[in-house]
């Protein structure tokens, strides 16, 4: 069984999916995946973290690359008479692997729509063509595939289960934040705590941690009493933003962004997958994201809704502002966080909304239910 996640979120999931099908079957799993896969017991045949890459401009200089990567997944299929492939995410890389691996009879399930409600609709009808099924992680995305005949379930987000989890843990064994020495004094004197959270990625560090750190001073000219606090959840990460110059008050941790927001009062946001654990601990934050003026200038020309974070998709309209590209300057950060600090109705109202959308992703373990339905169609 051939299994591929290309980056650190699908390496999660898989190595979730990765230990509950192994409860069900003796099954011969290898792939591309990270620690976690390798940890539940996947082979990895090509490390997660080479493949992974960020914008349209960045994906095209690395597609030879990753081509060669492709041939090389599908020539072991072939040789290990490998029938099924499921494919986490990372849609340029697995819709391509689809195509080739179903050129050689190879049946692939993709764990993960794309954000085809978002831009590049068009990758629905190569996903007809190219996988049996799609397992989706928000409610309203399987609709979407049914419209056009594709065979789609809605397991649930990863999030919902493991924050529900992390709370639980913390609330017996308490945040281990508050043993660090350099925060000790600022858990003392119950000073606020505001979350930076530049992204998980090279390149997002590079291009928002600076700009977010110049917002950091800005905003100081004018409060005191807060602490910054920038989770970096591994070595790699902890190294890149360990480079940066840090304002006053501002402390670069090992512990992973949950742990930071469990007791934030605020959250400087890049766009993804932690803008939804900012609405599972009711954190009212701010959205930016840049990239290459490349990639930004495709993904402008593309774009089917007026927002990209994941709140706020949800939502169905912005609940969160957002800071995009140009509009990510220090001033504007400073400006946003001090509202949604000062302004004691600005702050209520999203919070609320917040807690709608914490709600809304009910507690489903998605890991389960792919295994469930995974395990089930191999059998069919």
């Amino acid at each position: 069984m051939l299994i591929v996640a290309g980056e650190e979120s699908g390496d999660i999931l898989g190595g979730a999916i990765v230990r509950e099908v192994l409860k069900k079957r003796k099954l011969s799993l290898w792939g591309c995946g990270g620690r976690r896969m390798a940890e539940a017991g996947m082979e990895i045949f090509y490390p997660a973290e080479k493949l992974a890459t960020i914008g349209f401009w960045e994906a095209a200089k690395n597609y030879r690359r990753l081509s060669k990567i492709v041939t090389q997944l599908v020539d072991k299929a072939v040789a290990t008479n490998t029938k099924e492939a499921w494919l986490i995410d990372f849609p340029g890389f697995n819709i391509l692997l689809a195509k080739k691996l179903k050129e050689r009879g190879i049946r692939s399930t993709l764990i993960v729509s794309p954000t085809v409600w978002a831009w590049k609709y068009n990758r629905v009808f190569k996903i007809r063509e190219r996988f049996e099924r799609v397992l989706c992680l928000y409610d309203f995305e399987p609709g979407i595939y049914e419209k056009i005949g594709v065979e789609a379930h809605y397991i649930g987000h990863p999030l919902t289960a493991e924050t529900a989890v992390f709370k639980s843990k913390i609330a017996r064994t308490g945040n281990p934040l508050k043993k660090v020495p350099a925060l000790r004094e600022v858990f003392r004197k119950k000073q606020p705590l505001i979350a930076i959270l530049p992204g998980s990625r090279p390149a997002e560090i590079h291009h928002h941690t600076a700009r977010i750190l110049a917002g950091v001073r800005e905003f100081q000219k004018k409060h005191s009493g807060y602490a910054f606090v920038l989770p970096a959840a591994n070595e790699k990460i902890h190294k890149l933003l360990a480079a940066y110059e840090l304002p006053p008050d501002t402390y670069l941790t090992e512990f992973s962004a949950r742990y930071v927001l469990s007791t934030a009062t605020a959250a400087i946001a890049c766009s993804g997958t932690v803008t939804l654990e900012c609405a599972l601990f009711g954190v009212p934050h701010l959205i930016l994201y840049r990239s290459s003026w490349l990639s930004y200038a495709i993904f402008k020309g593309i774009i089917r809704i007026p927002y990209i974070g994941m709140v706020n998709v949800l939502a169905g309209k912005f609940i969160v502002p957002e800071y995009l590209q140009y509009a990510l300057k220090p001033a504007n950060i400073a400006a946003e966080l001090e509202k949604i600090l000062d302004d004691d109705a600005y702050r209520a109202t999203q919070k609320a909304e917040l807690k709608k959308i914490a709600a809304r992703l009910t507690a489903y373990e998605p890991a389960k239910q792919a295994a469930r339905i995974l395990t089930e169609k191999l059998s069919s």
